[in-house]
């Protein structure tokens, strides 16, 4: 068995919360309604276990569009991620665009991220992080990865004040920020201790895609059936 094999047995055995670590584990979920101009097609929800500076994340996705009843698109996304601090540690990711099948595996050695995926193999040095939308740390970086792709993608961030964002209870005062990459803008929302919102991005042919958060983020300790 090589290191990099070890080194992810390490990291998923410490994000099942295994007795070693010094602190509580926690869990957190995100649920969000996701539409297509103002119309319901689906889900996207995210779930994350941390177990000391391990951070085991799963995300689940699935939209289906239809037009005149019958469905013109379907899309599915699964993913799992471990990160140790901020950095991303091991990634396998599978994604079906419409009948495309896409996957982004990956595992890091201790000093790159070694990166397999539909269209080829890279290495990426350094801390690496996704567009991980759950995690605000990723404003103020420079490049994200693409975990439905496997792009290493240059990224501009900008933050643009706070805005009145409507949501389940009524209307809050959220902090505004826009991640630009070269193909497109994305607009995020948080909190004001930084607890991600919504998400809203202009898509092909003009069409607004818009995640609507459904149910509140849930922070637990192990054991608890909150």
């Amino acid at each position: 068995m090589n290191h990099i094999a070890l080194r992810i047995i390490t990291l998923l055995l410490c994000a099942a919360h295994l007795p070693t670590q010094a602190s509580t584990p926690t869990s957190r979920e995100w649920r969000f309604e996701v539409l297509l101009d103002d119309k319901p097609i689906g889900f996207h929800h995210f779930n994350l276990n941390t177990a000391g500076d391990i951070r085991e994340l799963r995300g689940e996705a699935q939209f289906r569009v239809k037009l005149l009843g019958l469905t013109v698109y379907n899309y599915s996304h699964s993913n799992l991620e471990l990160w140790q601090h901020e950095c991303l540690q091991h990634i396998d990711a599978s994604t079906d665009k419409n009948g495309k099948d896409l996957f982004v595996r990956g595992s890091s050695d201790g000093e790159q991220l070694l990166l397999e995926y539909t269209n080829g193999y890279s290495s990426v040095s350094g801390c690496v992080m996704t567009f991980a939308y759950w995690n605000p740390e990723i404003l103020a970086q420079q490049r994200l990865l693409n975990a439905q792709t496997g792009e290493y993608l240059d990224v501009s961030v900008q933050h643009l004040g706070e805005k009145k964002l409507r949501v389940q209870d009524g209307t809050v005062s959220a902090q505004y920020y826009r991640i630009s990459t070269e193909e497109r803008d994305i607009e995020l929302w948080y909190t004001t201790d930084r607890d991600w919102l919504a998400l809203s991005t202009t898509i092909n042919g003009g069409r607004q895609l818009y995640y609507r958060r459904v149910a509140t983020a849930v922070d637990t300790g192990s054991g608890s059936n909150e």
